[in-house]
């Protein structure tokens, strides 16, 4: 049994022709279906770092595992990008799928502001099945010993490895 094989300008329009071909079928993935790709967590510092210039981080997070990082107060476009995995924000949001705000509130207790002594305050935006949990340090605690938070910050160990602001300094 001999093997023939294809002269190059046969290839090339074999090539040209399944090229065409998949390129007229398209994506035959259902859009419908698709997840959209949406922010899942924003992770707002203030305070004590804006002294020397505006200093403070927002990482924003999406549920691709997308990362930005901006400059707090500022609309600029995010300064660094990065990503973690994708499994890992979905983990994260399953983790606290179920969190009762109020529950947690009283668990924890007040916040308390650290900003007001050079310190850093943080506000936590979630959006979990298109219902946002809002927290602020301080009105409540974030607990470094409570689950809630020690999820928190594991994941945020990731997100902040993906990159840091540069210093500014006020002019």
């Amino acid at each position: 049994m001999r093997h023939q094989l294809l002269s190059r300008s046969a290839l090339a329009t074999v090539s040209l022709i399944a090229l065409v071909g998949l390129t007229a079928c398209g994506d035959d993935s259902d859009e419908a279906t698709a997840t959209p790709v949406v922010e899942a967590l924003r992770y707002e510092a203030n305070g004590g770092c804006q002294m020397m210039g505006p200093n403070c981080a927002t990482y924003v997070v999406y549920t691709d595992g997308t990362v930005e990082i901006f400059r707090t107060g500022e609309s600029k476009p995010a300064e660094v990008t990065g990503a973690i995995p994708a499994a890992e924000i979905s983990a994260y949001l399953e983790s606290i799928s179920d969190v009762d705000v109020d529950v947690l509130a009283d668990e924890v207790g007040p916040g308390v502001c650290n900003a007001c002594v050079d310190g850093i305050d943080v506000k936590l935006s979630i959006t979990v099945d298109s219902a946002p949990i809002v927290l602020d340090s301080t009105v409540v605690s974030f607990d470094p010993e409570h689950p809630f938070f020690v999820n928190l910050d594991r994941l945020m160990v990731d997100v902040f490895a993906v990159g840091e602001l540069p210093i500014q300094q006020r002019p």
